[in-house]
């Protein structure tokens, strides 16, 4: 997998620390505490961003668009997808899935074959759209929710 370093990327991964042995001379982020120190324009989160509450990730993604740093978010989380441009799936070392974030969880067969499930608001979102109710995918609760109503 070749990182574009201008887009800000989550990798979805059964195994953090092999992907992060390919990383190791880069940034990597194990603590929000650690974003302030940070001089550099790229960063590498390892499961940082899902232990985080609402008000705590608004705070770092502002940070990082105010400092201009762009980073890769590594997870086993699926609902860290959310917040991401560009999603990778890797699954036992092989990249199973690449691309922008939404053509990816459009992906459903294949993920669900893997074992991942979608974030909620994709799930319901793709259902809807089963039934002809909406016409796009989306990936903000408050976006949908408003579509709605």
């Amino acid at each position: 997998m070749k990182i574009n370093r201008n887009i800000n990327l989550t990798i979805i991964t059964d195994n953090n620390n092999e992907l992060l042995e390919q990383f190791k001379e880069e940034t990597i982020i194990s603590t929000l505490e650690d974003i302030n120190t940070i001089d550099k324009d790229f960063i590498i989160f390892n499961d940082v961003i899902r232990y985080l509450n609402q008000r705590d990730k608004e705070r770092l993604f502002s940070i990082l668009e105010e400092k201009d740093i762009h980073f890769i978010n590594i997870t086993s989380d699926i609902e860290e997808a959310l917040y991401a441009h560009k999603l990778a799936i890797i699954i036992k070392g092989t990249t199973i899935l690449e691309g922008c974030t939404i053509s990816v969880l459009k992906e459903e067969k294949i993920l669900k074959r893997y074992g991942i499930k979608l974030p909620f608001v994709v799930d319901l979102s793709l259902q809807l759209n089963s039934y002809n109710l909406l016409s796009s995918l989306f990936l903000d609760e408050e976006v949908l929710v408003n579509k709605l109503w």
